[in-house]
């Protein structure tokens, strides 16, 4: 047996999802252990020795690992000078949202096994000295004593084809890789990925993920009170914020305007309100910017830099007058401030804006069954097995669907909305928003077995 002991020195991981960087990684992933153990042998001159050990280790099967349980995550979210090629001085440069996920997990020594390998000497040496010399796994504050080591306990998470845990591993080559992106500027890919069962846990697929991305949260620090009944007058003014600021700095993000994309392409904007729990008004506590989960990178940069001044002029809301905002995060004392009150896994999701049809129901189909099945389907779900609808939504705090407006404009044609229930097979992954208005907030969706929501 051959296998790396990776104590956590501080008793917290901070490190991201590669799918989710809201979310904390766990358990750390074999990619990011052979990732770390690569830095080490490019610093310290590349090796001959340390490149063979390394060459070697990403030649083997996925390795089983041991980890204790994950801790209450939080996240921290705060604005930072880019770092761009071409960017200037740090005083001059742009600021962007950047979240730092943590967790402290229930053991702070994790190992990495290879139960069946035959190691040669030689490269157990060389890879004992590059762990020596790893300092950290994730984020430079996520210090870490590593070591080699041959006894390990009893490994509680197994390589598994139908396991429903998905993990960065090393493979043939990503030495090689590494060394060509980071030659070339660029940065290093998520690489291969292996599922892995949880001893105990059944062999499901993963949570799937609609089309929306990471949400981004503000907070109303000042400024007049909106009842949830106005989401729309809300997100149509943070649209034109974003829109007029994106413009001042050459073309526009399709990303951003979207007037010529399909699914999943533009960014939505939905309003958070106060819902659920004892005391749910329904009144709007901030707000979200959703970009798109496929965005690439030049597109969130513009994403980001038009949040950046939505931030620091704030927002006018015409005829209502203006918001005063900051960034909410995971530590947000208001649970619906918190992105993974809307985005966390479940199978049974309720609506808490209408959900505009995209046509009439009629009698001889399709019903309003499935048409709410079909924007289920548009945004990358799954087809869900029960669709429960009506005027009134399971959630407390939400008024009945005649409360809401339901048009941007008068000149825009009126359309049938609908409070629903969707339950899937399987787990889905939020963001969820539905139906014809889901780009300005309608239609969304709040999953079940949240925590207990606190104004």
């Amino acid at each position: 047996m051959f296998a790396f002991e990776v104590e956590y020195l501080l008793g917290r991981s901070f490190a991201g999802d590669f799918r989710d960087r809201s979310a904390s990684e766990w358990p750390p992933h074999p990619g990011r252990l052979y990732s770390a153990l690569a830095a080490a042998y490019f610093e310290n001159g590349e090796d001959a020795r340390e490149k063979a050990a390394l060459e070697w280790l990403e030649r083997q099967h996925p390795p089983h690992i041991r980890a204790g349980d994950a801790g209450e995550p939080t996240l921290v979210q705060a604005f930072v000078p880019t770092n761009y090629p071409g960017d200037g001085p740090p005083a001059l440069r742009g600021k962007q949202p950047r979240v730092f996920p943590a967790q402290g997990p229930s053991e702070a020594v994790v190992y990495f096994i290879w139960p069946d390998a035959e190691v040669p000497v030689d490269t157990v040496q060389a890879l004992n000295e590059l762990a020596a010399r790893t300092g950290y796994l994730g984020k430079a504050c996520s210090m870490v004593r590593m070591c080699v080591t041959h006894s390990a306990p009893e490994p509680n998470y197994l390589p598994h084809a139908e396991g429903s845990e998905v993990l960065r591993v090393p493979a043939p080559g990503r030495l090689a890789e590494l060394a060509w992106l980071f030659d070339a500027g660029q940065q290093a890919s998520a690489g291969a990925q292996h599922r892995y069962r949880k001893k105990g846990a059944q062999t499901t697929s993963a949570a799937t993920p609609s089309c929306f991305g990471q949400m981004i949260v503000f907070r109303r620090t000042s400024g007049p009170r909106l009842p949830i009944d106005a989401s729309l007058t809300l997100t149509g003014a943070v649209r034109q914020a974003l829109m007029s600021n994106a413009g001042r700095g050459g073309p526009m993000s399709e990303t951003i305007h979207g007037h010529h994309g399909g699914e999943g392409t533009h960014c939505a904007v939905t309003a958070l309100p106060f819902v659920g729990g004892d005391h749910g008004d329904g009144h709007l506590l901030g707000f979200a910017i959703v970009p798109p989960r496929g965005a690439n990178p030049e597109d969130r940069r513009a994403i980001l830099s038009a949040c950046d001044e939505l931030m620091d002029n704030g927002l006018n809301i015409p005829g209502i007058g203006n918001w005063d905002l900051e960034p909410a995060d995971e530590s947000a004392l208001q649970v619906n401030l918190r992105a993974r009150t809307w985005t966390h896994g479940a199978r049974t999701w309720s609506s808490v804006t209408p959900i505009l049809m995209d046509r009439f129901p009629k009698k001889k189909g399709p019903g309003v069954e499935q048409i709410v099945a079909a924007s289920c389907v548009r945004i990358g779900l799954p087809e869900p097995v029960r669709v429960e609808h009506g005027p009134y939504s399971k959630i407390a705090g939400v008024p009945s669907v005649p409360a809401f407006r339901l048009q941007r404009s008068r000149e825009e044609r009126p359309r049938w909305g609908v409070h629903a229930t969707v339950e899937f097979a399987m787990q889905v992954r939020g963001p969820v928003l539905l139906g014809a208005g889901r780009f300005f907030g309608l239609g969304l969706m709040r999953p079940e077995q949240e925590v207990k929501a606190d104004d």
